[in-house]
């Protein structure tokens, strides 16, 4: 199967995620989705909430994850 938009050829974990999760079947070249990184935050013991912050956020990143070590 090829790309909808390059035309390059993708390999077949790639499409058959596609396939079954009904999403167009685009290469990650082509992708536009932002890939993220979750975090706890354990400001209350017993209801943590995930804190979902863009990969390409590394100081904040970095900050999160110093936060989460003191935490435990």
């Amino acid at each position: 199967m090829n790309c909808i938009y390059c035309q390059n050829s993708i390999d077949f974990e790639r499409y058959e995620f596609l396939v079954e999760t009904g999403r167009k079947i685009i290469c990650k070249d082509c992708s536009v989705e932002n890939r993220a990184v979750g975090f706890m935050d354990w400001g209350h013991k017993t209801a943590p909430s995930l804190v979902m912050v863009p990969a390409n956020a590394t100081e904040t990143i970095r900050k999160l994850d110093r936060a989460n070590r003191r935490a435990r």
